[in-house]
């Protein structure tokens, strides 16, 4: 097994290229990227160009917008829609020249069951799909990047879970889509997406607001409105659970995780956590018991 890395100019983001000597037919990654596209810059896939064959790419819009074009019918794909497509296939998805910018997430499978999936989301939804930036199959995408850039896919086995389990969660929100589709603005989705991406660094309100292009008070009205939680207690919801996430699936010290959800300080760390969840971090990583967070109410 192999990685292929591609390092992006304009932010510290990686492009993983995965070659296996173990092939594995049901579902594996081949392309996952993370790219943030300026004006002046090309950007232009044409899926009928390509010599990629027999892979599926799923693409998620973290801001700014994208175009693509699938069968005669061109679409503007803005913060918080995806789009999917075949290769080959006839599609183009491009940098258009009046965008002012367009950051994504993407990733590239291969295997039979990537291939019933596309088909099936793209009979159901068409080719752009509504995707809240908080919906676990955003979350679980945002995570496996993380897990490939800190180099935990170590095989063709493992990277093959992660495209089976990516494909099983788009099959959950493609057959509840309804119910999953907020209908966030596009300034909050935009917003959402931003905390969602750099809940780890030391972030503020007024960034936050900024992403958004509202004033800091009106950014506040629409989010509370929209989300009924305030941008700083959707900042902590998010913290916390990646905290449980870390919790319940390493041994990382307590310490070390306050540091990667963005608390530089672990007492300040314990108290928000004990506060949320009812426990210490460390008496919830040994307790037996297994705790769900959906909601979190922090004044």
């Amino acid at each position: 097994m192999s990685l292929i890395y591609r390092g992006k100019a304009v932010k510290d983001y990686q492009t993983y290229g995965f070659r296996f000597q173990d092939v594995v037919h049901m579902a594996n990654i081949l392309v996952l990227g993370r790219e943030e596209i300026m004006p002046g810059a090309v950007y232009d896939w044409h899926g009928l160009k390509r010599k990629d064959v027999g892979t599926f790419v799923f693409q998620y819009t973290l801001s700014g917008t994208g175009r693509i074009d699938v069968m005669g019918k061109s679409y503007t794909v803005k913060a918080g829609e995806a789009f999917i497509v075949e290769i080959p296939s006839d599609h183009r998805y491009y940098f258009p020249k009046e965008s002012e910018g367009w950051e994504f997430i993407f990733i590239t499978l291969v295997g039979r069951e990537a291939s019933d999936c596309w088909r099936l989301m793209q009979e159901l939804s068409g080719p752009v799909l509504k995707v809240p930036p908080d919906s676990k199959l955003i979350r679980l995408l945002l995570k496996i990047y993380q897990e490939t850039s800190e180099q935990k896919v170590t095989d063709a086995y493992y990277a093959s879970a992660k495209a089976y389990e990516f494909v099983m969660e788009c099959y959950r929100f493609i057959r509840n889509i309804e119910k999953t589709a907020k209908g966030f603005s596009s300034q909050i989705t935009e917003a959402l997406t931003f905390i969602q991406t750099h809940y780890h660094e030391p972030i503020t309100l007024d960034e936050i607001a900024a992403v958004s292009g509202f004033s800091r008070y009106y950014f506040i009205k629409q989010f509370q409105h929209q989300l009924n939680m305030t941008p700083m207690q959707y900042l902590t919801k998010i913290r916390i659970q990646k905290a449980v996430e870390l919790l319940r699936s390493t041994r990382t010290p307590v310490t070390d995780i306050a540091t990667q959800v963005g608390y530089a300080n672990a007492n300040y760390f314990n108290k928000v956590f004990r506060k949320a969840v009812g426990v210490s971090a460390g008496t919830f990583r040994e307790s037996k018991d297994i705790v769900g967070i959906d909601h979190l109410i922090i004044d």
